[in-house]
């Protein structure tokens, strides 16, 4: 299928030039001689009718049943001329449907505009070029899940509750077809991200007056407040004075809202707090209302994201849902972690922690970790001593990243410090979006202070995408 997407088009339309069916012939009659597909199946194109600006071109070939593969090319015809790209070829990574596959490539693209301008990109002549680019790959990747009849989710609607700023449950969702009804989001900042990013068809801004009486949804997303659990908060539970108002009305919405199912996420403390109290509350909750409740603690480095951030996960599916006997909803798995910091660093940017305020203690790894790697702790502003805590600890790029938070102290709040080049730094707003798995178009807020606490709130996009995926088969059978 041979598509072309024009930014001066409706923001939901694209032309659709030729149709070809998924083949299942085998894999390699695809690939010439030199192992590249000659005459994708899907080629999606940004033309611009301005001169200068950036034209992107993402083909999307399908090599078997669940088996697509993409590349992009880009370029300029303005200063010196830029370009890079490749077919899609027999190294091109495999993904289970073509909107994926796509969506990884103009991701690659866009990463590699910004990374091999460098400095460039931050000037005036080349910023603007690069959000509008950016901003038509949202629009694209939207119109290729419109038109992906292969996704898991296809047809399924979501509730997202306590929705955040980055939107980790949404993104997720939707990238497997997923129609987003309705998010409910208090903080303003954050409500302005999401929508921006997601695009839910509504938005409720507090949660205590939602009516959810007559709402009705496939999937309902609710991420509980950590703060109320983590070791970063006061870990008062439910018995929280802030938060005790959010707390009863969000058991009345699982209570009113018809879900088929629910997936609740929260800091992976809850299962233990006040020896599981709280835990088992909603979890009764949820069998009174007629779903099968299971509980698991994954952590998001299994699912290809450079952090360390393990989340307890509850799923309730509808008792007429067709699950195992056994296994019920089952879980995806956590694969060995594969991403690291240095995998999602920026260029060019300035150490925040000056030399004379870290100390290492251990031989910087040459090698990529699978867990954290910490070489030094940080100085105290007020005592000038180090100190070996959470907030002061420096960790090698080499290895995984520290759980974000959203208020997290230290000298590098909410991210952690990082030795890059020898120098000593936290992350910066798209560094913690990339952490989490947010895809390259996606926008963040534009203090830093707001950047940082919604990415800190987030669920890691890549884990609630492998959550839904487990859902397609079990909700594909209509009651």
């Amino acid at each position: 299928m041979s598509v072309i997407f024009n930014r001066a088009q409706s923001r939901h339309s694209v032309t659709l030039k030729k149709f070809a069916s998924a083949s299942a012939t085998p894999a390699a009659v695809h690939f010439n001689a030199r192992g590249v597909v000659e005459k994708p199946d899907f080629v999606m194109e940004r033309p611009t009718g301005t001169k200068g600006e950036i034209t992107i071109t993402v083909r999307a070939h399908c090599i078997g049943q669940g088996q697509w593969i993409a590349a992009a090319t880009w370029e300029s015809q303005s200063g010196h001329l830029p370009f890079d790209g490749t077919f899609p070829h027999n190294g091109s990574k495999v993904f289970q449907s073509r909107s994926e596959a796509v969506e990884n490539a103009l991701n690659v693209a866009l990463r590699q505009i910004k990374q091999q301008l460098g400095k460039l990109a931050k000037t005036p002549a080349w910023s603007g070029k690069i959000d509008a680019a950016a901003a038509w790959v949202a629009d694209a990747v939207v119109q290729t899940r419109l038109h992906d009849e292969s996704l898991p989710l296809r047809g399924c609607t979501v509730i997202d509750l306590c929705a955040g700023g980055l939107g980790g449950f949404g993104l997720g969702l939707t990238s497997l077809g997923a129609d987003l009804l309705l998010a409910c989001e208090k903080d303003d900042e954050a409500r302005s991200t999401y929508m921006h990013n997601v695009r839910p068809r509504k938005v409720h801004a507090d949660l205590c007056t939602l009516d959810g009486t007559k709402l009705t949804c496939d999937i309902l997303t609710l991420g509980l407040l950590c703060q109320a659990f983590s070791t970063a908060g006061k870990r008062k539970g439910f018995a929280d004075p802030v938060l005790a108002e959010v707390y009863r009305h969000t058991k009345r919405l699982l209570r009113e809202i018809m879900a088929r199912v629910v997936i609740i996420e929260c800091a992976r403390q809850f299962l233990t707090q006040e020896g599981g109290k709280d835990a088992a509350e909603v979890r009764e909750l949820l069998m009174q209302c007629g779903y099968r409740v299971q509980h698991r603690t994954l952590n998001a480095a299994g699912f290809g994201v450079a952090q360390s951030r393990e989340r307890s996960f509850i799923v309730a599916t509808r008792l007429d849902l067709p699950v195992d006997d056994i296994l019920g909803y089952v879980f995806p798995e956590e694969q060995e972690p594969t991403a690291v910091v240095e995998d999602i660093l920026e260029q060019d940017v300035e150490a925040t922690i000056d030399d004379d305020q870290f100390v290492l203690h251990s031989e910087l790894p040459s090698q990529r970790q699978t867990a954290l790697a910490e070489v030094g702790l940080l100085k105290t502003v007020t005592t000038q001593q180090v100190r070996d805590a959470q907030g002061y600890r420096l960790y090698s790029p080499k290895g995984l990243g520290a759980s974000l938070t959203a208020s997290g102290g230290g000298r590098a709040a909410c991210t952690g410090a990082y030795l890059v080049n020898g120098r000593a730094r936290g992350l910066t707003p798209r560094e913690a979006a990339r952490m989490q798995g947010m895809p390259e178009w996606a926008k963040h807020h534009a203090l830093p202070s707001h950047a940082l606490k919604h990415a800190g709130n987030a669920v890691a996009v890549p884990l609630a995408r492998e959550l839904g995926r487990q859902l397609g088969a079990i909700l594909a059978a209509r009651t």
